[in-house]
Formats: structure tokens, sequence, C-alpha cells
């Protein structure tokens, strides 16, 4: 195209000098010299940008390097393959001693049917890190787990396909039953960091022993 447009750019040069061509004037041979010598401008652009193109593809695939779009494509789809973390996170402070609480939360994938007045209840994990130190809870909204300080109770914990660990309990300071704390928390903490899936197993009064089941892969602490 551009060798084309040169060309007649070449010979509207020559017919302003001596026109060639009776029915064309001067005037007219400078204007399509004009025209064309605009036409260049414009195509030679695209055509440096085509072969910087041709030429960043080549080099490319002489390195073995991934073009960027591509790198893009290939990272969002490993993202995609990773499974989302169900992990809630959230804080709050205490204004009076000026400290801070951090914690994470999940909820069971999973209900359990207790007779009345309970009701169908999931389960929830909770991590909590406060100035009084490091605390992991299993609890329900509404039931009484069988866990108390002064008992020798335990919770079934099972990491992936690991083995079933009785894992020690208490229950809450203010003596409700909704709530059990691990008292080998480190323990646990390590075993919800690495699992993908974990199933806990509590007794509660009157119900038995019930599981719940949990997606605890993503789960970021320190």
């Amino acid at each position: 195209m551009f060798a084309v447009l040169t060309l007649i750019f070449l010979a509207a040069l020559v017919g302003i000098i001596k026109p060639y061509v009776a029915a064309l004037s001067r005037k007219q041979f400078a204007g399509i010299a004009v025209g064309t010598f605009i036409l260049m401008m414009i195509v030679v652009p695209k055509s440096d940008q085509q072969t910087s193109n041709v030429d960043s593809n080549s080099a490319d695939a002489a390195t073995g390097t991934t073009p960027s779009n591509l790198q893009t494509d290939s990272t969002t789809s490993a993202h995609e393959d990773s499974p989302a973390s169900k992990w809630q996170y959230s804080s709050d402070k205490d204004e009076m001693r000026g400290s801070t609480s951090r914690y994470a939360t999940l909820i069971s994938n999973n209900t359990v049917d207790l007779d009345f007045p309970y009701g169908e209840q999931q389960g929830t994990i909770t991590v909590r890190r406060n100035s009084d130190g490091l605390n992991v809870m299993f609890g329900v909204g509404k039931g009484q787990i069988m866990c108390s300080s002064y008992t020798n109770t335990t919770i079934s914990v099972k990491f992936d396909n690991g083995p079933i660990q009785k894992m020690r309990c208490t229950g809450a300071s203010d003596g409700s039953n909704e709530t059990a704390f691990f008292t080998n928390e480190g323990r646990v903490l390590a075993g919800l960091r690495k699992a993908k899936r974990t199933i806990i197993e509590a007794e509660f009064f009157h119900q038995g022993r019930q599981q719940f089941v949990f997606d605890t892969a993503g789960l970021e602490w320190k």
C-alpha cells in the first residue's frame, strides 16, 4: 500500500513540473500530491506498529517468553482453580485498655437438628487473639455442649484424612453452654492452618454426639 502511494506521489510531482495529462493542470497535480502525501503519513504508523508487533512476537518465541496477555490469563486461571476461603475476619478495639482483639470465624457446611427448644443449628469455629492470648472455640447458636473445666471432657477433631484426635475442652467463664474452648489451642490452630476439611464431633446434653463439617482451607492467621 505504501509503495503504491509513493509511486502516485512521485507521478504527481512530475505532473506539477510538466503536466503530462492534457485533462489535468499543474494545480490539480499539486492537489493529488498533497492528498497522496497525507495518506502516506496515515499508512506509515500502522505499518510500523504491525512490524513492531511481529518483531515482539518473534522475540517472545525465540526466548520462550510468554506474552503479557497470556501471562495474565494464566495467573487468572490459577486463582480460579484455588478454592475461595470461607473464613471471615473481624476485629474490635478495647477503648479503655487500648488493645485490639482479632477474630477469624468459620461456619459449618451442615446443620444438625437438635431437640426442642433448639432446632437446627450450624457449628462455628472461632479463632481469637486478644490481650489475654490465643483462644480457639467451637460453638452453636443454641444448645448445650458438654464441656466443663471440672471434668475430663473432650471434643473429637479430624483434619482432612488424618486420625481422629480427642481435644480437651472447657466451658465459657460465664457458665454458658453454647461455646467450648479448646485447652490446647495451639495444636488445634496448627491443624486448621493445614487442613482443607475439618470435622468436629461434640457431645450435647441429651442429644448425643453431633458432627459438624467445615471447609477450613485458606486460614490466614499470624
